[in-house]
């Protein structure tokens, strides 16, 4: 079958590699040239690296372990020391590359955006159109581009989204070795009361992902221009950890990314037709569950799968099928989306249980 996906990060690429593993024939469209790497890391859980085993990728050396996930007041005083088994943080660039590696050559296509599709006269899509003027024809159309999906807004466009509450700063720490008390932990200090949290987590053996959790009702000065937004952090990380304060001080200040998180209540199907959601676009899940990676490789395996299993010799085969896969994700889906709408109200109105809470969900 032909396929075309429509987004080249996470999500696009690892649908495509197992689609690739059945023998279908597949391109990635990418509207960022070069590498589309985004954002700076993540914590890789259990079923993570399962799902990442069956695709054939293994990222070996490019991982840092994690052993052990430790919550701290903002003064340094200890909440919670939990240990934390076959979890790891990497470098979503790291994670990008070893996805692309494994491809066939010539899939990915980069510098082009999505514009629309051509539809027949059922309203079936039967090409996928880019702004530099190509045209690309197929069988299927797979929208992963993201959470403000162009293809869900033209095509598929179901629930919206939800206003954002939450906002947060990324960053990425790089130096020789990662310091020695970072070695192995997932630290996470919180303000009680004050709507702000701050988490560190190595990503490689040289390397630290940070991130700045805020309610910006609260705390205005994070949407602050770069240069006034830079000025109020390094004053404002005076007042938490040394560690954390070093850390943050020393990474590349002008490159942090300002991340206004959202979600959407789960549609009751990622389809129309022939075009599927997958990933964010599908369903976009809060950061406080660290499990927006991993549900977009468990789409790419469950839709691999359900290809396999189901002869899609016409269009209503074809409805059938994708309509099995919403029906397959929407459970587990449904679960990580309300655990993380708890996770947040707590941290907007804390409590003592949201404080003692390991941020990853399962």
């Amino acid at each position: 079958m032909r396929i075309a996906v429509i987004g080249g990060s996470t999500a696009g690429l690892a649908t495509a590699l197992r689609l690739q593993q059945s023998g279908h024939e597949v391109s990635v469209w990418e509207r960022r040239a070069g590498a589309p790497t985004g954002g700076f890391g993540l914590l890789l859980t259990p079923s993570v690296y399962h799902s990442l085993e069956q695709i054939g990728v293994d990222l070996g050396h490019r991982v840092h372990a994690i052993e052990q996930c430790q919550i701290l007041e903002s003064e340094g005083t200890s909440l919670l020391s939990q240990p934390m088994h076959s979890t790891a943080g990497v470098e979503r660039k790291a994670l990008v590359e070893e996805l692309m590696s494994a491809l066939q050559p010539g899939t990915l296509q980069t510098g082009t955006s999505f514009v629309d599709f051509e539809r027949d006269e059922r309203g079936i899509a039967t090409a996928a159109l880019f702004d530099d003027g190509r045209r690309q024809s197929a069988d299927l159309f797979i929208g992963a581009d993201g959470v403000r999906s162009r293809v869900r807004k033209h095509h598929v466009p179901g629930t919206a989204l939800t206003p954002v509450r939450t906002v947060e700063l990324v960053g990425m720490c790089q130096g020789d070795r990662v310091p020695e008390a970072m070695r192995g932990r997932f630290l996470k200090a919180i303000r009680p009361g004050d709507g702000i949290a701050i988490g560190l987590v190595p990503a490689s053996d040289n390397s630290i992902v940070w991130y700045i959790q805020c309610d910006p009702r609260r705390w205005p000065q994070v949407l602050l221009p770069l240069q006034q937004r830079q000025n109020w952090l390094l004053d404002e990380l005076r007042h938490w950890p040394t560690l954390i304060e070093e850390t943050i001080a020393g990474s590349d200040l002008p490159r942090v990314h300002l991340w206004r998180t959202t979600d959407r209540d789960l549609p009751t199907t990622f389809h129309r037709g022939n075009v599927l959601l997958v990933g964010d676009a599908a369903h976009p899940l809060l950061t406080f569950t660290s499990q927006g990676t991993g549900s977009a490789i468990e789409d790419a395996l469950a839709i691999g799968d359900l290809l396999d299993d189901h002869d899609l010799a016409d269009a209503g085969a074809m409805d059938r099928t994708l309509g099995a896969f919403a029906r397959f994700r929407r459970p587990v889906l449904q679960k990580r989306l309300q655990m993380g709408r708890r996770m947040q109200r707590e941290f907007l109105r804390p409590s003592r249980r949201s404080l003692l809470e390991v941020p990853v969900c399962c």
